[in-house]
């Protein structure tokens, strides 16, 4: 019997690695501890395969969000002021709040992307006036301006 076996990682292990990992352990560990507890499976030629081909459609996935994320950085780049209409007391301080909704909306209206409201940070705002708002998309942060204006009746 040989002396290391190779293995793929079913469970995160602290002493061997994350999911997915392929590793080489003594042939008693494999047999005797992770085999039979489901945290490995032995590693054959057409797993290992099976593995690669899992790997290789994985990376295509993460590089297709990655354009995609990359073209809507590039819209809202373009995007340099949201304009939102309120009703205002006397004193400029509005009537309700902004929602991020109404942000959304705005920023579909203006790049033909819709953005989810976990990705926009906004400050408390409570009366007019010009503001910052932070849209994150994963690594990428974009920075706008949102003018609060009144509403004349």
């Amino acid at each position: 019997m040989k002396k290391k076996t190779t293995v793929i990682l079913k469970k995160n292990f602290i002493n061997l690695g994350q999911i997915g990992s392929i590793v080489k352990v003594n042939s008693g560990y494999a047999f005797n501890y992770l085999v039979p507890n489901h945290i490995v499976e032995i590693a054959t030629p057409g797993k290992l395969r099976h593995h690669s081909m899992f790997l290789e459609i994985k990376k295509r996935k993460l590089d297709e969000i990655k354009n995609k994320i990359q073209v809507i950085e590039q819209k809202l780049k373009q995007v340099t002021k949201i304009s939102l209409k309120k009703k205002s007391g006397s004193n400029g301080q509005i009537f309700g709040s902004i929602s991020d909704k109404e942000i959304i909306a705005s920023i579909l209206y203006s790049t033909q992307e819709k953005l989810d409201k976990k990705n926009i940070y906004l400050p408390n705002i409570k009366k007019l006036g010009i503001y910052n708002i932070d849209i994150i998309l994963s690594d990428i942060k974009v920075q706008l301006k949102l003018q609060i204006l009144p509403t004349y009746i």
